[in-house]
């Protein structure tokens, strides 16, 4: 049975306020578009995570939507620090979230321990750090500290993290929600899998046949899938490999916007509320600053080398 239906239906039937949400996008592949429906249908006290959060995230804190952000840190890369982010904490704009910090090595660990059905996972990058002083929402749960039974050495323990729904973007994806993707991975497998549900935003629909061409592809299986959303684009001002470069240009508009909480909310109102979708958004993209930049974009085709799945 086909689980392909709109972002906008996909987050209407599977997000709800209070819902702990992986949202996939380490350094590329970011799902944008179901980023922008989530602010659109103002859905609240999310809890959020991944490693290397960025502007997707700020934009969901400046929107109201987060209440818990389980972090390693966010930035808004070349453009400096996460405005949004920083108005929450430092002024309560539009209220303030809470934060429990991690390093990039721990998290991603946490969320394969979710993959995998552990309920917690040894760690060694935390240790001696400033990170073991701080504890926010989770408490003592945000470690815990054991002999080792082997040689009697310490060992930190942190927990496993299993949301209640995943949405990346990847490449291609069949109807079932077989979802393949290539270019930088990240935490987006493991978090993917650590959810109860997963929400696929692809650029492309693609056969199952397809998909069995090339199986070590497949990041997650249809059986973990709740939806899929065709989107292509869906990733922009992030970037996908073999789709689209990342649009530094416009990341420089939405950091300026972001300066002021004034700024912020007329960048929504322009780019999130003043469009319906995703193809109103490249539409108006391509109106406001024209074909050939959405154009130079565009990656050019290329082969890679030929795999032989012979014996």
């Amino acid at each position: 049975m086909s689980k392909v239906m709109s972002t906008s239906e996909a987050v209407q039937r599977f997000v709800n306020d209070g819902d702990f949400l992986f949202i996939g996008g380490y350094i590329c592949r970011p799902p944008f578009a179901a980023v922008h429906e989530i602010i659109r249908q103002k859905k609240r006290d999310l809890t959020v995570t991944r490693s290397n959060a960025a502007d997707d995230f700020d934009m969901l804190i400046g929107a109201g939507c987060v209440k818990r952000f389980i972090a390693t840190f966010i930035s808004l890369g070349l453009y400096g620090l996460a405005r949004c982010y920083r108005r929450s904490l430092e002024k309560g704009i539009p209220h303030k979230i809470e934060i429990e910090e991690y390093t990039n090595l721990s998290l991603p660990l946490m969320l394969m321990a979710g993959a995998m059905g552990m309920p917690f996972v040894p760690v060694k990058d935390m240790l001696g750090t400033d990170l073991m002083k701080v504890k926010a929402f989770m408490g003592e749960n945000k470690y815990r500290m054991i002999e080792s039974p082997f040689d009697g050495s310490p060992v930190m323990l942190v927990p496993a993290l299993k949301p209640d729904v995943a949405i990346i973007h990847v490449q291609q994806a069949d109807e079932d929600g077989n979802a393949q993707m290539w270019g930088i991975g990240g935490d987006c497998k493991w978090g993917a899998n650590a959810a109860k549900k997963v929400i696929v935003s692809c650029e492309r629909i693609v056969s199952r046949e397809t998909i069995g061409k090339d199986p070590s592809r497949t990041i997650v299986p249809a059986f973990k899938v709740a939806a899929v959303t065709e989107e292509p684009f869906g990733a922009h001002p992030g970037y996908t490999p073999g789709f689209y470069d990342v649009d530094f240009s416009f990341g420089y508009t939405y950091q300026q916007a972001s300066n002021t909480e004034e700024g912020f909310q007329a960048f929504l109102e322009e780019w999130v509320f003043g469009v319906k979708d995703r193809v109103e958004y490249t539409q108006k993209y391509i109106q406001k600053f024209g074909y050939p930049q959405f154009k130079k974009l565009q990656a050019k085709f290329d082969y890679g080398y030929p795999v032989s799945y012979a014996f």
